[in-house]
C-alpha cells in the first residue's frame, strides 16, 4: 500500500454523540446549511424496490462514494398499509432505519412522502383500498383527505424526527405532493398538505416537484417554499437509443420564482422500459455517460443549484408492486447503479461531477454573466460567476446537442487575474459531439494555489495534511492547459507523464501544457497536481473523515474511511487485485481491517444447476365439485367507486379486500341448457389476463376487457347447477394520471349467460387473509390468490415429497392450459467476505410455445413475473438478502399456461458480478411453511340453497335448504338450519330445522317459503347457515343462492330516457335524460343536438359511459341516432357500442364532432338486458356523446 500523505463534515458524522442542531434555509441561489450554500447533487433510491434493509446500506454507501451528497426518498403509502388504519414500519418497511442509514452514510435526505408519488408503482403509491372509498383522490374532498391524513400523520413525524434541524437526522428538504398538474389545481388540498407538515413538526424548507417546467405552484395558496420540476428531456422511448433530442436550456425558469433557488428534484438519470420494450441496456445507452455530461452541465449553466437524479439505483418491482402500464419486473432504469447493484460507466461520470460540485463550493452561488463567443459557431459557451469570490464557470458544448461532430474553439477570459484574449494560449479546446465541459477560472485551489484557468475539468481538490491536492481530468488524447498564479516562480517537479511548463514572470503565471493520457503527477509549490484522463478517474475515490479528507487510488469502491490516532481505516470492494495508494495525513492504513498493500480479487463460485424439479398440477378451483363454502360471497349491490355503479352484483376484487395478484371467482347458475355462450368482462390492467372454465371444461382465456366464449355442446347441465370458474390476474392498479385512474376496478366485472337467462351466485377468493395477510413480513404485495399461494407452495419448508419429479423441458410439452407449480432447491456456499449478485434466467425449450407466464418465487418472495410472449425480460435479479448464501434455498415457479405444450424449458442461476469486501447482508427474516397457517382442510359439511333463478314479485315460492355431510367427514351434531333473506322479504318454514346428528354421507333438508317484495329486485342473495358441532368443536357452515325478481317485460314501444336506468356510469357528471351532458351537475345540459339537428328525446353522456336498461325479452329492435353533441363543436371523438345480454350487436367507427349523426338499428329479440356504451378515442375533454331518439320497439314478453 502506497501512503503518500491525510472533508467537509457531511450531514452528521456517525461518531458524533451529542445532537447538534443546524439551520436549513435558502436564498435565490441555493439551499443553505448553517448559512453555507449547498449545491445539491442528489440520488434517487426506492427502498421499496430493495426488500433488504442491510442492502440499503450497501447502496447508500455506493451513492455517497459516487460523489452524491443527498439521497431522495419517496415514501410509498400503499407499501405500508394493507387496510385502512393499519400501518407497518417494521422489517423491510422500517423507514426509521432507512433514514438512520442515510445519515450514517453521510447523505442529506430529500423527503418525498406524497401522498401520491407516481414512481411507476401500483396506484402511484395510493393504497388499493382507496378504490373502495368515496372522495376523488388528490383533491380536498373530505373522504380522500381523511385517508390522506391517516398516512401523513404517520409518516410526517418519522421524517420530522430525522431532520437536520433537530440534530437527529439529515433531512433537509420536504416535498409537497408530486407532479400535481394537468386538470388538478386544488389549492386547498396543497395548502392543507403544507399545514399538516408544519403541524407534524416539519421545519425544513418545502418544495414542489412540477411534472415538467410548467409553472405550477410557483406562488399563491398551496405553493411551497421552493419551485422544482421534472426534467426528462430524452423521454422514455429506448428502442432507438442513439436518437437524441435537442436538450433544453432551463434558464428561463429562474424568472418564475426569483426569490428561491432553481432545483430539479427529478433530473433524468435513466429511463423506464415498458412491457414489450427493448430492454434496459438501450435505456442505459439513451441516457448514458455522454447524456449525463451534457444534461447536468447544461443545468449548471442554466443556474440550477440542485439536481437529484432519477434513478440512481432503480431496483426490482418485486411482488405486485409495479404500475402495469409502465414497467415490468426490472426497474433497472439504465441507472448508474444497476439493478444488481453493480457500478456502471455512468456512475463514474456522476462521481466526477459530484466530487467537483462538493469540492468547488463556489458553484452553489452564481449569477449568469456575459459569455465569450466561441470561435466555432457550432459551439456554445455559457458563463456564470460567483458574486462573492469571482470564480467563473464556463460550460462549453455544441449549440445543437444532437450532433456528433468534433469541433474546436478558444475563448476569451476577463477577470480578477487579468484579461486573456485567447484561452488556451497553446492549441484549442476540443469538444466532441454529445459532450460538454465545465471549466473553472479565477478560483483558489488551495491556500496559496490560485487557478487562473484550466481547460481540464476539476474532479476534486482538498487540503490534506500540510499540502494541497488537486485532481484534474480530460478526455484521453485531448490537449490540456492549466495556468496557476504565483508571486514568484514556483518549484515544479513532474513525476509522471509528459507535462511542459512555461513561466510568465510579468503576470506571475505558470502554464502547464499536456495531453490527457493515463495519470500525470506534478508537484507545484507544495501542491500535488494530478492530471488524469477520464478512464483513470474511475480508480480514484474521495472520502471525508472527521480528521480531514483522503484520496484513495486502486480499489473498485471505497465505502468508508475513519481516521484516528494516526490510523486510517478504509473499507471497500475490489473486483480484481489492485495496488492501493492513499493520500492522507496518516501513518498507518488498513483495508477492510487488514494492513495490506493490494486488494484481492473475488473468489470464483460454482452455482448449482437447476435440473430436477418437483411438479404438481394446480387450479382445483376449476372443478365443479371444489368446496368454496369458506370463500367470500360476492353480493355487494352498491360501491363508492362510480365505475361500479349499477353493477349487480359488484364483483370487483378490491370491494372484497383482495387487492393484488390473482383472484378466483366461482359462479353457480341454472339454465335450460339452451345457452350458447358466456359474455364476460374483466379488468386486469395491462398484461393481465383471465381464464374461464365451465363445469371443469376449459373454455379459453383473454386479456383485459370484454370477451365472449362459446359453450361447447354437452358442457351444460340442464336443470342442475353449473359452475363457472374464472381466474383473473390483476397486474396492478393504474397510476393517478387522470380523474381517479387508480380506482379503475380490477377483477371480474360482469358475466352473462347468452341464450339461457339465469342468475349467477358468486364466490370470490384472493390472497390468504385478504386485507389481513397471513405473511406480514413479505407483506400484501407478495401474494395473490392462486391455490398454491394460499396453501404455501411457494415457501421453504413446504412438504413436496409427494410431488412428481420432472424436468422443466420434459414437462413443458405435456402441459394443458391451466396452472401448475414447479419447486426445486439450490444449495449455495458463497465465499464469505465477498458480494455475489445472483439472478435467475428463464427460457423456453427449443421450439417451445410462449403461451404461458410464470410467477417466480425465491424462498417465498415473489421476485418476478415472466411473460415470454410479451417480453423483454428473461433475467430476474434476486434482491440481495433473499437468498441463504450458505445453505439451501427454495425456488418455485407458478406457471399459468393458456396454450397446450407451453411452459419454461430451463432455469439457470447466474452471477452478475462479484467483489471482494462489501458489507455483510443478512438473510431477510420471513416465515417458512407451517401447516397450522397454510393448511386448507376440507369442509366437514356443506349447505345448499335450492332456489329458482327468477322469482315473481310478491309471490311465495318454496326454497329448500339442505345440509350434507361428506362420506369422509365426521358426524355433525346439534345441527340448526336457518335462512336469511333481504329486508322486505319473508321466509318461513314448518319443517324441522334442528337435528341431533347427521352422519357421514347423509343429508337433511328444511323447506322454506320465501316471498319477495312487490317491487322488482334485480339481484338478491338468500343465505342459509347451519350451526353444528364436529369433533367437539362448534362451527357454522354457510350456503348462498342469488335470485332476481325482475319487473315485467316491456310490452310497448318506449324511449330509453323514459325507462329506469339500472346502470348509469358517466365519464363526467351524471347521465342526462333528454338533454346533453352539459357540465358536471345534474340537469345542466342543453337540448340534444347533432349536426345541427335538435332532438327532444335521448340520453346525453360523456365518455367513458355505460347505460343499462331492462327489457325482459319483450322487445325486438333498438334504434337511435348516435353522435357527438354540437355543444363541443368539432371536438370529441368516441365510439358507440350496443350490447344485448353480453353480446355485442354493433360498434361504430370513431365518431367526431364534425361527422354528424350515425344511425343505429339492431335486433334485440328475447334480450333481457340492453347496454349502451360510449368509449373515448382520445379527445377526452370534449367527448360529449348523445344517444338521440334512442327507442325500443316492444311487444310481448319472455
Amino acid at each position: 500500500m502506497s501512503l503518500t500523505g491525510a472533508g467537509v463534515v457531511t450531514p452528521a458524522q456517525a461518531e458524533q454523540q451529542t445532537p447538534a442542531r443546524h439551520t436549513v434555509t435558502y436564498d435565490q441561489y441555493s439551499v443553505r446549511v448553517d448559512g453555507k450554500p449547498l449545491y445539491i447533487w442528489g440520488a434517487e433510491l426506492h427502498y421499496f424496490r430493495l426488500p433488504s434493509p442491510d442492502a440499503w446500506r450497501d447502496v447508500l454507501q455506493k451513492i455517497k462514494a459516487g460523489g452524491f451528497n443527498a439521497v431522495s426518498l419517496y415514501f410509498d403509502w400503499g407499501y405500508h398499509t394493507a387496510k385502512p388504519g393499519s400501518y407497518d414500519f417494521t422489517g423491510i418497511r422500517d423507514v426509521e432505519r432507512l433514514l438512520d442509514e442515510a445519515e450514517r452514510a453521510g447523505l442529506y435526505v430529500i423527503g418525498r412522502p406524497g401522498p401520491y408519488i407516481n414512481a411507476e408503482v401500483s396506484g402511484g403509491g395510493m393504497p388499493a383500498w382507496r378504490s373502495t372509498q368515496a372522495g376523488v383522490n388528490r383533491t380536498s374532498e373530505p373522504e380522500y383527505m381523511k385517508a390522506a391524513r391517516e398516512w401523513m400523520s404517520r409518516i410526517n413525524p418519522i421524517i420530522a424526527r430525522h431532520q437536520l434541524t433537530r440534530g437527529t437526522g439529515s433531512v433537509i428538504l420536504y416535498q409537497i405532493e408530486n407532479e400535481y398538474q394537468g386538470g388538478r389545481h386544488d389549492a386547498d388540498y396543497m395548502q392543507t398538505l403544507i399545514d399538516w407538515a408544519k403541524e407534524d413538526g416539519i421545519d425544513v424548507p418545502t418544495f414542489v416537484n412540477d411534472g415538467g417546467a410548467n409553472q405550477n405552484w410557483v406562488s399563491g395558496k398551496g405553493a411551497p417554499d421552493i419551485y422544482g420540476f421534472d426534467a426528462y428531456p430524452q423521454g422514455f422511448d429506448c428502442k432507438d437509443p442513439d436518437t437524441w433530442k435537442n436538450l433544453p436550456d432551463y434558464s428561463y425558469v429562474n424568472e418564475w420564482k426569483p426569490e428561491s433557488p432553481l432545483i430539479i428534484p427529478e433530473a433524468q438519470g435513466g429511463a423506464f422500459d415498458p412491457w414489450g420494450g427493448t430492454g434496459y441496456q438501450d435505456c442505459a445507452k439513451l441516457t448514458g455517460t455522454d447524456f449525463t455530461r451534457v444534461f447536468s452541465k447544461m443545468n449548471i449553466a442554466a443556474g440550477v443549484s440542485g439536481q437529484s437524479f432519477y434513478m440512481t439505483y432503480g431496483g426490482t418491482n418485486w411482488g405486485w408492486l409495479a404500475d402495469p402500464n409502465a414497467v415490468y419486473t426490472s426497474y433497472d432504469y439504465g441507472a448508474p447503479i444497476n439493478e444488481s447493484r453493480q457500478l456502471t460507466d455512468k456512475y463514474q461520470e456522476f462521481k466526477r461531477l459530484g466530487y467537483m460540485v462538493n469540492s468547488v463550493t463556489s458553484l452553489a452561488r452564481t449569477d449568469k454573466a456575459e459569455a465569450p463567443t466561441p470561435t466555432d459557431d457550432a459551439l456554445r459557451i455559457d458563463r456564470r460567476v460567483n458574486p462573492d469570490d469571482g470564480t467563473q464557470f464556463f460550460t462549453v458544448r455544441h449549440a445543437d446537442t444532437r450532433v456528433k461532430d468534433r469541433d474546436e474553439t478558444t475563448l476569451s477570459l476577463k477577470g480578477a487575474d487579468g484579461d486573456y484574449r485567447r484561452v488556451p494560449q497553446q492549441g484549442t479546446i476540443t469538444v466532441d459531439g454529445r459532450d460538454a465541459k465545465l471549466l473553472v477560472a479565477g478560483y483558489d485551489l488551495g491556500e496559496k494555489q490560485r487557478l487562473v484557468y484550466s481547460t481540464s475539468e476539476i474532479m476534486t481538490h482538498a487540503r490534506i495534511g500540510d499540502r494541497d491536492v488537486a485532481l484534474l481530468y480530460g478526455r484521453a488524447g485531448e490537449a490540456g492547459e492549466t495556468v496557476l498564479r504565483y508571486a514568484e516562480r514556483p518549484e515544479v517537479k513532474v513525476f509522471d507523464g509528459d507535462v511542459t511548463t512555461t513561466w510568465d514572470a510579468e503576470r506571475g503565471d505558470l502554464r502547464l501544457n499536456y495531453t490527457h493520457k493515463g495519470l500525470a503527477r506534478v508537484r507545484v509549490n507544495g501542491m500535488e497536481l494530478l492530471i488524469a484522463d477520464t478512464a483513470e478517474t474511475a480508480h480514484w475515490w474521495r472520502q471525508d473523515t472527521a480528521a480531514g479528507p483522503v484520496l484513495v487510488r486502486g480499489p473498485s469502491l471505497v465505502r468508508t474511511a475513519e481516521q484516528a490516532d494516526g490510523t486510517l481505516k478504509l473499507t471497500g470492494d475490489s473486483t480484481k487485485a489492485a495496488k492501493i495508494e492513499v493520500i492522507a495525513d496518516a501513518k498507518k492504513v488498513t483495508w477492510n481491517g487488514r494492513e495490506v498493500a493490494v486488494t484481492r480479487a473475488p473468489l470464483p463460485v460454482q452455482l448449482p444447476k437447476l435440473t430436477t424439479w418437483k411438479y404438481k398440477e394446480e387450479a382445483p378451483e376449476s372443478a365443479p365439485g371444489f368446496d368454496d363454502s369458506t370463500w367470500t360471497t360476492a353480493d355487494h349491490l352498491t360501491a363508492n367507486n362510480a365505475a361500479l355503479a349499477g353493477s349487480l352484483p359488484v364483483l370487483a376484487m378490491d370491494e372484497y379486500g383482495f387487492h393484488h395478484g390473482n383472484v378466483w371467482y366461482r359462479g353457480r347458475f341454472r339454465t335450460t341448457g339452451a345457452a350458447t355462450a358466456l359474455a364476460l368482462d374483466a379488468k386486469t390492467g395491462n398484461t393481465g389476463q383471465y381464464a374461464v372454465w365451465l363445469n371443469g371444461r376449459y373454455l379459453g382465456s383473454s386479456g383485459d376487457g370484454a370477451h365472449t366464449l362459446d359453450i361447447p355442446a354437452g358442457t351444460l347441465k340442464a336443470g342442475g347447477d353449473n359452475v363457472l370458474s374464472v381466474l383473473v390476474e390483476n397486474a396492478g392498479h393504474n397510476e393517478e394520471w387522470g380523474h381517479d385512474y387508480s380506482k379503475e376496478p380490477r377483477g371480474l366485472l360482469s358475466a352473462e349467460v347468452i341464450g339461457g337467462a339465469s342468475t349467477l351466485t358468486w364466490k370470490i377468493q384472493g390472497n390468504r387473509g385478504g386485507e389481513d395477510p397471513v405473511d406480514t413480513a413479505r407483506g400484501p404485495y407478495n401474494n395473490g390468490g392462486l391455490y398454491g399461494e394460499r396453501a404455501g407452495w411457494s415457501l421453504p419448508g413446504f412438504p413436496d415429497g409427494g410431488w412428481k419429479s420432472t424436468t422443466l423441458s420434459g414437462q413443458a410439452a405435456k402441459t394443458e392450459p391451466g396452472v401448475r407449480w414447479y419447486r426445486t432447491s439450490a444449495r449455495l456456499d458463497l465465499p464469505q467476505g465477498q458480494d455475489n449478485a445472483l439472478a435467475l434466467d428463464l427460457a423456453e425449450p427449443a421450439g417451445g410455445s410462449t403461451g404461458y407466464r410464470a410467477e417466480i418465487f425465491v424462498n417465498g418472495w415473489l421476485i418476478g413475473r415472466y411473460l415470454p410472449d410479451t417480453g423483454p425480460q428473461t433475467r430476474f435479479v434476486i434482491p440481495k438478502g433473499l437468498l441463504r448464501e450458505q445453505g439451501s434455498n427454495t425456488i418455485a415457479l407458478a406457471v399459468w399456461s393458456t396454450k397446450a405444450g407451453a411452459g419454461p424449458g430451463s432455469a439457470k442461476l447466474v452471477d452478475l458480478g462479484a467483489s471482494a469486501g462489501g458489507i455483510r447482508v443478512g438473510t431477510v427474516a420471513a416465515p417458512s411453511y407451517d401447516a397450522k397457517t397454510y393448511a386448507l382442510p376440507a369442509a366437514g359439511a356443506r349447505v345448499t340453497v335450492d332456489a329458482e333463478p327468477f322469482l315473481a314479485t310478491g309471490t311465495a315460492t318454496k326454497v329448500p335448504v339442505t345440509l350434507s355431510v361428506p362420506k369422509d367427514a365426521p358426524t355433525a351434531r346439534n345441527v340448526a338450519l336457518a335462512l336469511k333473506v333481504p329486508d322486505g322479504w319473508t321466509a318461513t318454514t314448518d319443517d324441522t330445522t334442528r337435528f341431533g346428528q347427521v352422519r357421514p354421507g347423509d343429508t337433511v333438508t328444511a323447506d322454506y317459503t320465501v316471498t319477495p317484495p312487490g317491487d322488482p329486485v334485480h339481484y338478491a342473495v338468500l343465505s342459509a347457515t347451519a350451526k353444528l358441532t364436529q369433533p367437539g368443536r362448534p362451527g357454522t357452515v354457510t350456503g348462498v343462492r342469488a335470485v332476481q325478481v325482475p319487473p315485467a317485460a316491456l310490452s310497448a314501444d318506449a324511449y330509453v330516457s323514459d325507462l329506469t336506468l339500472v346502470k348509469a356510469v358517466n365519464g363526467w357528471g351524471p347521465v342526462e335524460k333528454d338533454s346533453s351532458n352539459g357540465e358536471d351537475a345534474a340537469g345542466d345540459g342543453r337540448p340534444l343536438s347533432i349536426g345541427g339537428t335538435t332532438y327532444t328525446k335521448g340520453l346525453g353522456v360523456h365518455a367513458n359511459s355505460q347505460v343499462r336498461v331492462y327489457l325482459g325479452g319483450g322487445c325486438t329492435r333498438f334504434t337511435a341516432t348516435a353522435g357527438v353533441d354540437d355543444e363541443v363543436g368539432d371536438g370529441g371523438s368516441v365510439t358507440f357500442q350496443v350490447i344485448a345480454d353480453g353480446r355485442s350487436l354493433t360498434t361504430t367507427p370513431v365518431v367526431r364532432g364534425s361527422d354528424g349523426g350515425t344511425d343505429i338499428d339492431v335486433e334485440v329479440t328475447e334480450a333481457r338486458w340492453l347496454d349502451l356504451l360510449v368509449d373515448g378515442a382520445g379527445d377526452v375533454s370534449s367527448d360529449h356523446a348523445d344517444w338521440a331518439d334512442a327507442k325500443l320497439t316492444c311487444g310481448g314478453g319472455a
